[in-house]
Order: structure tokens, then sequence, then C-alpha cells
């Protein structure tokens, strides 16, 4: 695996008559975990979307390493989404479907092949291996719809890390998790981009789940970004407290920090 740098330029993104992203320059360095934070409604998931070819902007441009992936050819787009593992919200993937861990995970690599052309043999290897990676080599013929929220992500993570990636994005990981799984998806993702030096974006809105390998935050409000810098400097910032309307206060408790809301 090897990371990769993006850089967004003068992206704007319009819907239903209204400007849901505004956002004039982004540089993400080979190797950085940032985190995308905000409340609400304030345009993370539509800049993820964005960065990983899901939405194409109404303008401007996100270049990976030197490609704009929305002014490539469909060849060199889909070559560069290979690159490109998504972790979308729970709610986004159907859980219904009645699919084995082993046949959700081979869903990445299939994914980057040329139409009709089957997994081989080292592609079955590595499929094995990710799903062994997280845990869960013993439920691989079980199905995705049985597993529960915290093992579904698993096996998202599992099949992201199957296309060998360059940059990881993860759209809220632990959302609608128990306290438990939180960590459990919070350790996992750090322990992989300490592992495998990947770039890593990820949208969180929960600043006391951020692995301790993130050290750089991006606060959107209202589609714009805000704040962008050093993760300590963000989260005591005025931006902050204005993006959320509140008076906060940030404490440190075994490595992490938690914000504390102090009212309006």
């Amino acid at each position: 695996m090897k990371a990769v740098s993006l850089k967004i330029s003068q992206v704007q993104v319009a819907a239903g008559g209204r400007k849901i992203l505004d956002v004039g320059e982004l540089n993400i360095g080979s190797g950085e975990f940032i985190a995308i934070t905000g409340t609400n409604g304030a345009g993370k998931s539509t800049l993820m979307k964005v960065c990983c070819g899901l939405i194409k902007p109404n303008q401007g441009s996100v270049v990976f390493n030197d490609i704009d992936i929305y002014k490539a050819t469909g060849w060199r787009q889909s070559n560069l989404r290979k690159h490109i593992g998504y972790i979308p919200q729970s709610a986004e993937y159907n859980a219904e479907l009645p699919f084995t861990v082993s046949e959700v995970v081979a869903m990445g690599p299939t994914a980057s092949k040329p139409l009709l052309r089957r997994l081989n043999s080292n592609d079955r290897e590595t499929i094995d291996y990710w799903i062994g990676q997280v845990g869960l080599s013993d439920r691989k013929k079980q199905t995705f719809r049985s597993l529960s929220g915290g093992q579904q992500q698993k096996v998202l993570i599992a099949r992201a890390m199957a296309t060998e990636p360059g940059v990881l994005m993860f759209d809220e990981p632990c959302s609608n998790l128990d306290f438990n799984w939180k960590y459990q998806i919070t350790e996992m993702i750090d322990k992989l981009y300490q592992t495998n030096k990947m770039t890593v974006l990820m949208v969180c809105h929960e600043i006391n789940l951020l692995p301790q390998s993130c050290n750089r935050v991006i606060l959107l409000h209202d589609g714009k970004v805000v704040a962008d810098g050093d993760k300590e400097k963000v989260i005591n910032s005025q931006a902050i407290r204005d993006a959320y309307q509140c008076e906060m206060e940030t404490v440190k408790i075994g490595g992490r920090d938690y914000i504390i809301n102090k009212g309006i």
C-alpha cells in the first residue's frame, strides 16, 4: 500500500437550490490522519463523498497525487478508485442482503477487477487475511446480517482493506454502536494507520473517539471550513464554540480528549 495525497480546490456542491458545501483549498498530505468534524448538517459526509468520487461537485477539483478524479477518463477514474477504501455510515449499507462475511469482503477486490474477471488465489488469500486481521475468521461463512453492529463494521473495514488502498475514508465509523464497540473500532482504526501508514480521513463528531494517531482536525460549519490545524488547537478554539453555539471545556482522560458542554 502506498499512501496518497489529495488536493481539494474550489469545490462547491448545491442541492435543492442551497449550497451545502463550499470549500476553497484543502491539502491532505500523503500519510496524514485527519478528522473532519462539525455539527449535524455541516457538510462532513458530503465532503467525504466528494473526496471518494461518490458525489460530483458542481464546480472544483479533487486531485489524487497528480490526477483530478473528476476529469480523468473512465478507465483512469476506475483505476484511481482502486486506491480508495471507503467505509460508509452503517445506515448506508443494506444489512438485510443475505451475503456471508467472505462474500461481503470479496466485494472490495471484485469491484476493482475488469468486467467478468474472476478473483484469483491471491485475491482469496487477501480476503481471508483481512477477515483474520479483524478477528472474524470463525465467522467468515456466517451471514453479514446475523452479526452485531460492531462486527458488521469490522467486515466493512476488512472489505476496504482487501483492496489495498492508499487512502482510507471513514464516515462516522462508530455511529449506532454501543460504548464498548466504539472504542474497539477506534482502536482498530488507530492500529491500521500505524501498521500500514495510509492516508486516513475520518468523519467524526465525537472528539473523544478520535484515535491518538489523529493530529489534525478540519472543522466544518454551514458547508465551509472554519478551522483546520493541530487537533489540540482546533478543539480548544473559539471556532468550535461558535460552531456548536456553546461554551466548552476540554479535559484529558487516559490520553484522550473529552469535551464538556458548559452551557450556552
